[in-house]
């Protein structure tokens, strides 16, 4: 019996052109019969009516309305809580527990060609692998029963991952119906929204964290990854001289390499504009919109990854990855540049040891280098 293929989409935008670019790749899949429904998600508001009346012309496209949650905080914050309710809204519109969901945003633009072929390749680029160099580590189990695909991943910012598009499994993709998801992200509520990638981190990293403990901290103390360019160069460049935060790492890379399938296509293939990126431009006009990164250089950062350099994608202000190749060189080549394979499996093992107690010391270095370059910028820009 085929699985069924239904690509949901969720939310709302406020150009009519986007809109119409966003769904026509999702509408030529369902005539086609690669994908079985598309169903679009949103708020029952009348304020909306208006942006949603092109979909009526769509009869490939199911809407449906479903009333606003109560959402508080920042734009990031309230963005998590409307997504998660629209994702969760959506998958209950859908009754085969094997289906493969497509999970898409009206301000996502894809090619055809590139998300057939993601579709019909699910099994191939998705199914659980193995990494023979590093078998009985002891770490856990992939929660997922097949890889989930996500665009971009970043190498050295845990859990920092795309969420506005991703696929896999409907047992899977539930898993971020994130619970409680306002009250996870309460802690980070600012006017600057200088926190805004934990809108993301939590999501994911909140399916992980109670298999692998080493993340924990991570969570709590995220207040210190504030998006600030000028303050990452500067907390990056300190982060990499701490063990402790390499041991984060390889763990975090092990979790790609074993539960996510990461490609971003190429340039062109998928595209991204979405409302906080655009705060202050002209939604009238297409032309007007900017393309968020990494869609917008996606070719620059395939060049920058080096498979089989730990370094090359940490070693940046963002490390994005944009395809499998740097997390599963790791894994796979025994030929690494900057670091061996006894190294890689020493802190695999660490990772699967870690509520022993035998990283404590490095941890506890850590983070307090994470708190002490966190104060001394701001009050370094405070003096300037």
């Amino acid at each position: 019996m085929k699985r069924p293929i239904i690509a949901t989409v969720t939310g709302y935008t406020r150009n009519a052109e986007l809109l119409a670019q966003s769904m026509a790749p999702l509408c030529e899949l369902k005539r086609r019969g690669v994908i079985d429904r598309v169903i679009s998600v949103t708020w029952d508001k009348a304020e909306l009516d208006a942006h949603l009346t092109p979909l009526e012309s769509m009869p490939e496209i199911e809407l449906i309305r479903v009333p606003e949650p109560h959402a508080s905080g920042t734009p990031y914050q309230k963005g998590v809580v409307y997504q998660v309710r629209n994702l969760e809204a959506a998958l209950e519109e859908v009754p085969e527990e094997d289906a493969l969901i497509l999970k898409w945003r009206p301000e996502f633009v894809g090619d055809a060609e590139f998300l057939h072929k993601k579709i019909v390749n699910f099994d191939a680029h998705c199914a659980l692998g193995s990494f023979p160099l590093y078998e009985g580590i002891g770490l856990p189990p992939s929660p997922f029963k097949a890889r989930l695909w996500v665009p971009w991943a970043d190498a050295n910012q845990p859990f920092f991952y795309e969420d506005a598009a991703f696929m896999g499994l409907k047992c899977d993709v539930a898993k971020l119906v994130t619970p409680r998801v306002g009250e996870k992200l309460s802690p980070l509520a600012t006017k600057t929204n200088t926190h805004g990638p934990f809108a993301h981190v939590v999501r994911y990293a909140t399916i992980f964290a109670s298999d692998y403990p080493i993340f924990r901290r991570y969570l709590r103390e995220y207040k210190y990854f504030t998006n600030d360019m000028d303050y990452r160069d500067v907390l990056i460049t300190r982060l990499m001289k701490e063990a402790f935060y390499w041991q984060l790492l390889v763990s975090h890379a092990w979790v790609l390499a074993t539960c996510f399938h990461v490609d971003c296509g190429r340039a062109g293939q998928l595209r991204l504009y979405p409302n906080i990126y655009n705060a202050d431009s002209d939604w009238s006009s297409l032309a007007a919109l900017k393309i968020n990164p990494p869609f917008d250089k996606v070719d620059n950062w395939r060049t920058t990854l080096q498979p089989g350099n730990l370094l090359s994608g940490v070693a940046r202000l963002y490390g994005r990855l944009v395809d499998d190749s740097w997390q599963h060189a790791l894994f796979k080549d025994p030929a690494l540049v900057d670091i061996s394979c006894d190294q890689v499996r020493a802190m695999l093992r660490n990772a699967s040891v870690q509520p022993k107690g035998n990283l404590a010391q490095a941890e506890e270095a850590y983070y307090r280098t994470l708190a002490s370059t966190h104060k001394d910028f701001h009050r370094k820009k405070q003096a300037a």
